[in-house]
């Protein structure tokens, strides 16, 4: 694992869901809104496209966040989806040489590099992650029970999705943290950003979190239970 901090590009991401498709209608969603924000972990600006990409998976991460599952199943919807950019170090260019600028000396570290959180008033907070290098191999990233992959087709291109989980140590998971990445079919990265839901989202979901877990717990409970043995009639 590696950490580290530094001045990063942030975007605030708006999901207004009207209706949930593929066999998913009955996740508890605390309203239609759904805001989360996101840092890039590159040294060069995220596209257009890699943002709205992440339209395919913010439901997943949700998905995670309620039930606490690994499985992070893709979960269409019909609804709107916004982006607004919060911050970049990067100077605007325009969208052709934004795809394809060379990297910039912003942020020269190791890869798999992930971003504090930031605090008003305190100091940031380091978070670690598995090391997902510039150019992997995608069945070593698949070997890794910590990652989540899954194959997409982005723009008419099959992409290698990896949702990672965050640790604040070796060992202990952080919620309501992800790290999100995304490599062509032979294995080099697209785009790498890190993934957390707004407080309003998640002081929510925290109400939804123990209703599904308690309502999972007597399923459980209810199917354990031995049926009792029926009376024989008297003679």
């Amino acid at each position: 694992m590696a950490s580290a901090g530094s001045s990063r590009e942030k975007h605030l991401l708006t999901a207004c869901i009207l209706g949930l498709e593929g066999g998913h209608d009955d996740l508890p969603l605390p309203s239609r809104i759904l805001q989360m924000f996101v840092t890039n972990l590159r040294n060069r600006p995220l596209s257009s496209a890699n943002i709205e990409s992440i339209r395919e998976s913010i439901l997943s991460l949700y998905h995670n966040l309620i039930t606490g599952s690994k499985e992070f199943p893709v979960i269409p919807y019909t609804g709107f989806f916004r982006s607004y950019e919060l911050s970049t170090p990067f100077p605007p260019i325009e969208q052709e040489r934004r795809e394809n600028s060379a990297p910039s000396p912003l942020t020269e570290g190791p890869s798999g590099v992930m971003v504090p959180t930031a605090r008003f008033g305190s100091s940031p907070q380091t978070v670690l992650t598995p090391v997902l290098p510039e150019r992997a191999d995608l069945a070593v990233l698949k070997g890794d029970r910590r990652n989540c992959v899954c194959n997409l087709e982005l723009d008419g291109r099959a992409v290698t999705r990896v949702i990672s989980p965050v640790y604040c140590s070796e060992s202990t998971e952080l919620m309501n943290r992800w790290r999100l990445t995304d490599y062509t079919a032979d294995g080099h990265t697209l785009m790498s950003v890190f993934c957390r839901f707004t407080k309003d989202s998640t002081n929510c979901s925290k109400t939804l979190s123990k209703r599904v877990k308690r309502k999972a717990a007597e399923e459980e409970s209810s199917s354990c239970t031995p049926t009792p043995p029926k009376k024989l009639p008297r003679l």
